[in-house]
């Protein structure tokens, strides 16, 4: 009962007072004497003894005549609750009014009433699983009333079939997603049945006009294949359909598009997919679907990086506004530190973005990282190379002790660590023409050995074109 809003308290009320759904008066009774202590149910007269007192009158408490009517109106709240709608059975009272109608041949009423849910469906928006299964039984019923008029037709049972097939396809490529998502996250090999049938048919071309289902099926073909033209494709998919698209899909596709992106960028470091990112989460910002649910500090983060790596500084000082609120209290200090030192790394305020910076301290490893890692670019940046140098001995030793860090994570920071050294001992290298044959070989190095984790590569990258400069 806590669960219960003022509305839906009251209408629990008149749900225990029907004698349709209950005739103990008692059970009303005790249903009463709570409702005065909804919603917090914390006052000190809020005792079994008097709330006994209130429902049976004066007399001895007896513990079991209590529990038995308490019991009873736990059991109505099962089955209020049962009866309130939810957005997979939306359609379920129209479908089992269109199924008794059909049972005692009342076939007029049944036909105006298939009809009129058709009108209703064709103007529905945004079409979602429970749309899909409801879309079938409603062609299923559909098909009927054609068989009834016209025994011969065929069109019916085809419509029936399309219908079903679009339930079908949906689900069985959300499935697909799902598998080897959880396949890739966890690292383990999962037997998922008839893959390369499937695959193999989703390479011909579109499988469905459904915007959700199309979705899937390029996730897949991008997931599999990992071809750049699945990426282009899905994108331009996801933003010329994302108000067709439930908001839990859009945010899927979401994430596996910027999942790509963050591998181009992080594994291949492909300079094009920081303006990817950047397209995608303005997106979602622009279109209020910055999350599926709670914002988790770590999106939010990210959404500032993104922001920020684009040189859209001012989209990301909005976005702090926006959304400080949205953050956990414990948390909140270190993302607006985090994201206001990131802003100013940028924009070159770099004593302001090391004071910043200086104030954080995320407890996940991941965001430690990143915040060490900042660190160190900042003071190799402002010339204090001795603090550099002593700020990667100390982060080195952390970093290898750290177990939740894979191993690939490992060795592209701690490659990073060393490069910075060596670009230090350039820097403070008094002979031009040795200085000179050790950017060309740490150039090399850089482009061979070094993954563009957190964007580590880009930031070496351009400190040696500063050396050109």
């Amino acid at each position: 009962m806590k669960t219960f809003s003022g509305p839906e308290i009251k209408k629990f009320r008149e749900f225990v007072i029907s004698p349709y759904f209950n005739k103990n008066k008692n059970v009303i009774r005790l249903n009463d004497v709570l409702l005065k202590f909804h919603p917090d149910f914390d006052a000190k007269s809020f005792t079994e003894e008097n709330i006994y007192s209130e429902v049976f009158g004066k007399g001895k408490f007896e513990y079991f005549k209590i529990k038995n009517i308490s019991s009873d109106l736990y059991n109505l709240g099962l089955e209020y609750l049962k009866l309130k709608p939810n957005p997979s059975t939306f359609f379920m009272n129209d479908y089992n009014l269109m199924v008794q109608l059909r049972k005692r041949k009342l076939f007029n009423l049944h036909k105006k009433l298939v009809r009129s849910m058709e009108e209703n469906f064709r103007n529905t928006e945004v079409k979602d699983s429970p749309f899909l299964y409801s879309n079938y039984l409603l062609t299923a019923e559909s098909q009927l009333v054609d068989l009834f008029e016209e025994p011969s037709s065929i069109t019916g049972i085809l419509s029936e079939f399309e219908s079903f097939f679009e339930f079908l396809i949906y689900h069985l490529l959300q499935f697909y997603n799902l598998m080897i998502h959880i396949g890739k996250e966890n690292n383990v090999k999962i037997d998922i049945k008839m893959m390369d049938e499937v695959v193999s048919y989703l390479e011909k071309g579109p499988v469905s006009k459904h915007p959700t289902t199309v979705s899937y099926q390029y996730l897949i073909l991008l997931k599999t294949k990992e071809k750049e033209e699945y990426y282009f494709t899905l994108k331009e998919h996801y933003f010329n359909h994302f108000s067709e698209m439930d908001a839990s899909a859009a945010y899927r596709a979401h994430m596996y598009l910027f999942g790509y992106c963050a591998d181009m960028y992080n594994f291949k470091g492909d300079r094009r997919f920081v303006i990817e990112c950047y397209e995608l989460y303005k997106h979602s910002y622009l279109n209020n679907r910055v999350t599926s649910g709670e914002l988790l500090y770590p999106d939010f983060v990210n959404f500032i990086k993104v922001f920020v790596r684009a040189g859209d500084t001012a989209l990301a000082r909005k976005f702090i506004i926006d959304f400080t609120e949205k953050l956990p209290e414990d948390q909140l200090d270190n993302c607006v530190n985090f994201s206001n030192a990131y802003i100013a790394h940028s924009e070159g305020d770099l004593n302001k973005a090391l004071a910043c910076i200086s104030k954080v301290c995320f407890p996940l490893a991941i965001l430690k990282v990143q915040v060490k890692i900042m660190q160190v670019q900042l003071n190799y940046e402002l010339g204090f190379y001795e603090e550099t140098r002593s700020l990667i001995d100390s982060f080195r030793k952390t970093l290898l002790k750290e177990a939740v860090i894979s191993e690939d994570y490992k060795n592209s920071i701690l490659n990073f660590m060393k490069l910075t050294i060596n670009l230090i001992n350039i820097k403070q290298e008094t002979s031009r023409k040795i200085q000179e044959f050790e950017i060309h070989k740490l150039t090399e190095t850089i482009n061979k050995t070094q993954s563009n984790h957190f964007g580590v590569k880009f930031w070496l990258e351009d400190r040696i074109e500063s050396f050109n400069q």
